[in-house]
């Protein structure tokens, strides 16, 4: 499978996911044809057809001869823990086992890869939103501790904060690759800039505006940035924008799908979060998130042959 291929199947396999996660779909629902989501990425349709094949050899989607493509029923597994191909977990352990690690063993070296080091890093964004998000991703999903900073309240003659004095990496977004250089520069750490996927945002922002839907957010422009993101969504007239210190969210309906960014969930609580909170998605690209895994590895792996020397 081509690169170009590989991305389709990965943005398909997310809409699907993230929309099961959202309650926007359900198993049974009907998904866009081959040809429909062609005209969307602009290829052959013959290439999504392979990449709903994909999907169905992973049992998330069913497709019907004839019939078209469908949601398939999921195994009950862990509250939200989401269905894993039995194949893609039969491959990694085969491959482990070639490289004359266990099977049983595997996960012991997943951690030593992965947990031998706490490492920290500083992630500058654009606005303390935008940052949040990013640093409840870093510690989510890749275990380094974050800490945020604003790229519109920064310059390269700065001095760095202490935080950043302690930052094992830097992490920023294109905008801001410039100043987070300049400053890897000074301090000598390294710095990696992040590629963030709004497309896969749009296409499940699609399905939640078939309904009103509202969004807490901690400043009237990242509302702004939001909307101007949204704008060509079908269905964005949908959208409900309430600032937070600002607008009363008691207006919220208790079942409304609701999007509260990172830094309203910390400043509100989980308890105190209006309406049916949309679960956080994940915004960081593939190759960004190998790049992280990388340095993470590497780092892992570097502590703990020192040790052994």
């Amino acid at each position: 499978m081509d690169e170009n291929a590989a991305a389709i199947v990965e943005a398909l396999r997310t809409r699907v996911l993230r929309g099961l996660e959202t309650r926007t779909l359900a198993a049974g629902d009907r998904l866009p044809s081959a040809r429909a989501v062609a005209r969307e990425f602009g290829v052959d349709f013959r290439v999504i057809l392979g990449a709903y094949r994909a999907l169905a050899g992973e049992q998330l989607v069913t497709l019907r001869p004839r019939g078209g493509i469908y949601v398939a029923a999921q195994r009950r597994g862990a509250p939200g823990t989401p269905p894993l191909p039995e194949g893609w977990i039969v491959d990694v352990l085969a491959e482990a086992r070639a490289r004359s690690v266990p099977p049983r063993d595997f996960h012991e070296w997943l951690r030593r890869c992965t947990e031998t080091l706490r490492l920290r890093a500083v992630v500058i964004a654009s606005g303390d939103d935008q940052a949040a998000g990013l640093c409840r991703e870093l510690v989510d999903d890749f275990g380094v501790a974050a800490e945020g900073r604003s790229g519109d309240q920064l310059s390269p003659g700065d001095e760095p904060d202490l935080a950043m004095r302690r930052a094992d990496l830097l992490v920023t977004t294109r905008p801001h690759a410039d100043l987070a250089r300049r400053l890897a520069e000074r301090l000598r750490t390294p710095v990696i800039i992040i590629d963030e996927q709004p497309e896969i945002l749009s296409s499940e922002w699609a399905l939640l505006l078939r309904q009103p839907v509202y969004a807490v957010v901690a400043t009237d422009a990242f509302g702004r940035a939001l909307r101007r993101l949204l704008a060509a969504v079908p269905g964005v007239e949908n959208l409900r924008i309430l600032v937070l210190g600002r607008d009363d969210l008691t207006m919220i309906p208790p079942d409304a799908p609701t999007y509260v960014t990172h830094r309203v969930r910390a400043s509100l609580g989980a308890a105190n979060i209006p309406g049916r909170a949309l679960p956080p998605s994940r915004t960081i690209r593939s190759a960004s998130a190998r790049a992280l895994l990388a340095f993470i590895v590497r780092a892992n792996l570097a502590a703990r042959s020192a040790r052994h020397e």
